[in-house]
């Protein structure tokens, strides 16, 4: 190879989807190079055989597929990161930078289920993963994002993708993860599966990880220095490590001025705070601590309590139980059907339990702002261990009162402190963590 060809395998050997293969047309032997998450190499291998058929010559050929023809390494670098196919001659005197016929990343492409962003591009993630490599390269093309892939499993080989931008992404992190990455040795079926390689969280409800299905998320996420895996057959970002941040922030939210993006994550961090204490504090203030009440707000909670056999705390965690096997059915019943059936069958519940003087109007209206509130943080799983978190907090709530909420509160973020990923507090709140640039 010439020194132009070796100088792009140099700069691209980390990459998992780098090709440069050694092709022999009639005109010309050379070495095609490119991505393969962005070219599709077969159809274009094809059509530079047909376009060489009315040629004569090698530069006839070359200046026939490209009008950018003998440039220097610098501009094929270039070239490269922007999808378009690299060829150069066997001799290495001759190259060309060609259109290629490119990766369809679109025609399967949809919108999020998952997640609604506002403002924002609406393509989500698919389950195949070079097309989610190249949906991030498409729109992030440096050379300095790296990608590395992976064979994991022992019965079935399933692919893995670990992405971050050089220089960016803490050296230490990037080689901690390969090496565990390169460790497992048994199938990797569900990302609790894969979760349980990094440190061990016995009986924790917070992943490793937090999932994304939009790229604009994930590529913020890489310029935030952190690291991101694909799994094939699974349309979300893996994004590492999971920080708390995670789940009142978004990228979406810097679409709007300073002061309505400061007020969006304020209202969410209050919707988490008001999902882990207020059925507690609903508890600790009828059943155990009343006198905090002033003498007419404490008259209006007993005559709502009149005639309730259940005491506060048994009316509140069935209360809590049966709006979380509500939730839960909306999210396994068809979409077609599931948020009807739940609907009227919670606002006829709702209605019955209050009528049959089981639960008072006012725990009502406690449960449905907790409802509420704890839908207002970012991502499923988030919302999923907030609203576990309530129950530990609940139980203290009715046996101490108001200390015990605050007790509750307090350990719940001494717990939350403690959980780390590969040595990264999960409480961290800004991950300024960077790397060296090789």
């Amino acid at each position: 190879m010439r020194n132009s060809v070796k100088e792009i395998k140099t700069k691209f050997s980390t990459q998992g989807d780098f090709f440069i293969e050694e092709e022999s047309y009639d005109k010309m032997s050379c070495y095609l190079i490119g991505f393969k998450t962005l070219i599709d190499l077969p159809k274009t291998k094809l059509y530079i055989q047909q376009m060489g058929e009315s040629c004569t010559s090698k530069s006839a050929l070359l200046g026939k597929l490209s009008e950018e023809t003998n440039v220097n390494t610098e501009q094929l670098i270039k070239g490269i990161l922007e999808g378009k196919l690299v060829i150069v001659t066997k001799d290495g005197k001759e190259n060309a930078i060609v259109d290629p016929i490119v990766q369809n990343l679109n025609s399967s492409i949809g919108e999020p289920k998952n997640e609604s962003p506002v403002h924002s591009s609406t393509d989500a993630f698919v389950e195949d993963i070079n097309t989610n490599v190249g949906m991030l390269r498409k729109r992030l093309n440096t050379d300095r994002l790296c990608h590395c892939t992976y064979q994991v499993g022992e019965l079935d080989k399933r692919r893995l993708s670990m992405l971050y931008i050089n220089g960016k992404a803490p050296n230490d992190l990037v080689n901690k993860i390969h090496h565990q990455l390169n460790q497992i040795d048994s199938d990797i079926e569900t990302i609790d599966d894969l979760n349980k390689r990094f440190e061990k969280r016995r009986l924790s409800p917070v992943s490793h990880f937090s999932a994304t299905e939009l790229p604009i998320q994930a590529i913020h996420s890489l310029k935030k220095n952190r690291i991101v895996l694909f799994m094939d057959n699974y349309p979300f970002a893996l994004v590492f490590p999971n920080l708390i941040l995670d789940m009142f922030s978004t990228e979406n939210d810097r679409n709007f001025p300073f002061i309505l993006t400061f007020m969006l994550r304020f209202f969410r961090v209050i919707g988490a705070v008001a999902t882990v204490i207020f059925p507690a504090l609903y508890v600790a203030l009828v059943s155990v601590n009343p006198g905090i009440f002033r003498t007419d707000l404490a008259l209006f909670v007993a005559k709502s309590r009149e005639g309730i056999p259940l005491s506060a705390f048994l009316e509140t965690i069935a209360m809590v139980v049966l709006v979380d096997l509500i939730l839960e059915a909306i999210v396994r019943l068809p979409k077609s059907v599931g948020p009807a059936i739940t609907m009227v069958g919670g606002i006829i519940l709702g209605q019955a339990v209050v009528e049959a003087n089981l639960v008072s109007n006012l725990l009502v209206i406690v449960i449905t702002a907790v409802v509420i509130a704890s839908s207002a943080v970012i991502g499923m799983q988030n919302s999923l261990y907030i609203r576990l978190l309530k129950y530990p907090i609940l139980v203290l709530a009715s046996l101490f009162g108001i200390l015990g909420v605050f007790i509750g509160f307090i350990f719940t973020i001494i717990y939350l402190a403690s959980l780390t990923s590969d040595d990264i507090p999960y409480l961290t709140l800004r991950f300024e963590h960077k790397g060296d640039t090789k």
